[in-house]
């Protein structure tokens, strides 16, 4: 998988070269990307402002990501404070509508999947994150975690086991989940 830099630039050398090309020879969607393209890597070029909009806003994550090393996180408090990280976990939380209902040309979908850390649905990523570590809790230490052991990880991952197992349990873990539990090298339930 190329690093986001890369498929940044990437995406970038393919919209670099559409850019180039008449109008009439680009599909609708190429043509829609070249757009955002232009706004993306040229802030003086003019487009409607609802690209300039957008693409200012994921260029806000970009900052924010190479300044923290992260994704943008919600604040856990009630109401939650109008920050500027804030605002960009909106904005992905917009993002991710828009792109589940298809509202994006491939330029944009590629762009934020080009942005460090993006997810499409990043609950699915950190499960299946945390079922990578309970793979490898295994591979490591040959014994499944624990949830009252010493190391913080180790209890992390004991924990996420007694999640899925209650889940299961109760009937609320989801069939594709079941069927990756169970089918997973070192089995969860």
């Amino acid at each position: 998988m190329p690093t986001s830099t890369t498929a940044r630039a990437a995406l970038h050398a393919e919209y670099s070269d559409h850019a180039t090309q008449p109008a009439l020879t680009l599909t609708l969607d190429q043509r829609r990307g070249v757009a955002f393209y232009l706004a993306d890597t040229d802030d003086s070029v003019e487009v409607e402002s609802f690209v300039r909009r957008w693409t200012d806003r994921v260029h806000d994550l970009d900052d924010f990501v190479d300044e923290h090393g992260r994704m943008p996180r919600a604040d856990s408090t009630r109401p939650r404070p109008a920050t500027a990280e804030q605002t960009l976990v909106d904005a992905l939380t917009y993002f991710r509508q828009v792109g589940a209902a298809g509202g994006y040309c491939s330029y944009q979908v590629r762009r934020l999947e080009a942005v460090p850390g993006f997810a499409w649905n990043p609950r699915d990523a950190q499960w299946s994150s945390m079922l990578a570590a309970h793979q490898q809790f295994w591979v490591d230490h040959q014994r499944p975690p624990r949830r009252r052991a010493t190391d913080p990880a180790e209890v992390t991952i004991g924990r996420w086991v007694a999640q899925q197992r209650a889940q299961h349990a109760r009937g609320r873990l989801l069939p594709e989940r079941e069927q990756q539990l169970r089918a997973a090298r070192f089995r969860v339930l």
